[in-house]
């Protein structure tokens, strides 16, 4: 009889682990329709643009409990694009992100809360330069469905912004002295496969 209840307990657990497993769904950041953007005060001037041209990463959306849905995402350092090659030079040198030896920045999300059925927050570390600091990004979500032109992919897009501090990363320095800062806003745009 023990057996038997344990056998049914564990069939149970299993079901319920399935049942919840079924919840989430893994996306992964397609590279081709992916905008990360930012702008920084320039001095006494205006504001400055650019981007990073190369991203990848997952994104798991966990529709039964959010809480559970995570972020990780990679941008190429070396993709950076101001529209001024001696500007993107500068950025990627030892001054500022030091792409040669940290070639990648990084996101990785601790903790997602639901705001709506179509916003939230998402919380995570930021490492630039071997340095990690925790940001959050306010995220919309703009929408998910199945591609007209295929039936077997499915499509998620997503809006997020927020603000780094040029004082949490190496670059702090580098950036007091050419008048840049002290705020970074991020733009973040992009589209996701369903896996």
């Amino acid at each position: 009889m023990r057996t038997r209840k344990l056998i049914a307990a564990l069939g149970f657990a299993g079901a319920s682990m399935l049942a919840a497993a079924a919840h989430a769904d893994n996306y992964e950041i397609d590279g081709q329709h992916a905008w990360v953007t930012f702008t920084i005060k320039h001095g006494i001037y205006g504001i400055a643009h650019g981007q990073f041209d190369a991203v990848k990463g997952a994104i798991v959306i966990d529709k039964a409990d959010v809480t559970k849905s995570s972020v990780k995402a990679e941008l190429d350092v070396g993709s950076i694009h101001t529209a001024f090659d001696q500007r993107d030079s500068d950025l990627k040198g030892p001054d500022f992100f030091n792409a040669a030896e940290f070639p990648t920045i990084s996101f990785e999300s601790t903790k997602v809360e639901k705001v709506d059925d179509k916003t939230g927050k998402v919380t995570g570390n930021l490492t630039i330069s071997g340095v990690s600091k925790e940001i959050t990004l306010d995220v919309k979500l703009l929408n998910e469905a199945q591609a007209p032109w295929d039936a077997t992919l499915t499509k998620a897009a997503f809006s997020a912004t927020g603000k780094v501090s040029t004082a949490d990363f190496p670059m702090a320095k580098a950036a007091d002295g050419f008048g840049l800062g002290p705020e970074v806003e991020i733009a973040i745009d992009l589209e996701a496969v369903k896996k």
